[in-house]
């Protein structure tokens, strides 16, 4: 079969029948790294059991084709993407009969966002929180009046990938985002200039709070808010692709790849 029909089998096939299962639960990373290794050998070819060259890295293959690859799935990464749009329903429907049964069991006094890995989980909660790993890297408070934003710890600043001010606590003890609004809704300028760096105050005087309004915590990927798969797997892709770039950055010269 030609190569241009190799692909079309692939992720027509190959990546939609694992899609199911992968949005219900968190398959082992050896289930994963076998599906990439038959695609893998799918495409190359392999002739009496041996495999041919592979003239391309798996990495520059598993990129979009606007960055030169050819866009095929990281099973790893899209799994954990999957499983992001559970945790994203979990947020946006707090009152859904799943998400107050949850929220009993695992977080009855806490938020979804803060929540860390419990060792005596089911598997569906084991599954959701591997998504909210990765959907928490999106989330970004829109200020309103500030009350429900902490100032450390929230991501809120308009300012990728961490969103969070880069300011050390120091001595500072205000605690929400609500604490640095004046009496008119506006910003306190002489209060951000005391207790945060200048990189942070140019940021947050960018933002428009709205004290007549909640805060509302949206998927800063998206312009209107609201999560999907594709944005959240490109998320992964990047931060993937970004810490392979430091590492191979920090090898010593001889073992670096030519």
């Amino acid at each position: 079969m030609a190569q241009a029909g190799k692909e079309t089998l692939i992720k027509a096939v190959a990546h939609a029948i694992p899609a199911y299962i992968m949005g219900v639960f968190k398959l082992p990373l050896s289930v994963c790294d076998d599906l990439t290794r038959m695609v893998r050998n799918y495409w190359w070819g392999s002739e009496k059991g041996k495999r041919k060259a592979h003239w391309m890295a798996w990495e520059k293959i598993i990129q979009p084709k606007a960055r030169g690859g050819l866009g095929f799935r990281d099973y790893r990464i899209f799994n954990q993407a999957l499983l992001a749009r559970q945790a994203w329903r979990l947020l946006v429907n707090p009152d859904s009969l799943c998400a107050r049964v949850l929220k009993a069991k695992y977080y009855p006094n806490g938020r979804l966002e803060d929540t860390v890995f419990a060792g005596n989980a089911s598997s569906s909660w084991q599954a959701i929180t591997y998504g909210l790993e990765l959907l928490k890297k999106g989330l970004v408070w829109r200020v309103g009046n500030g009350q429900n934003v902490r100032i450390l710890r929230d991501p809120w600043l308009p300012r990728p990938p961490s969103y969070r001010p880069v300011t050390v606590q120091g001595r500072c003890r205000l605690r929400r985002v609500a604490d640095l609004l004046s009496a008119h809704g506006t910003w306190d300028v002489d209060l951000l200039r005391q207790y945060f760096v200048s990189p942070d105050v140019e940021e947050i005087l960018r933002i428009r709070p709205a004290p007549s309004l909640d805060d509302v915590l949206p998927w800063a990927p998206d312009p209107k808010g609201v999560f999907s798969v594709r944005s959240a797997y490109k998320i992964a892709l990047d931060d993937k692709s970004r810490t392979s770039t430091c590492a191979m950055s920090r090898a010593p010269d001889g073992n670096r790849a030519v």
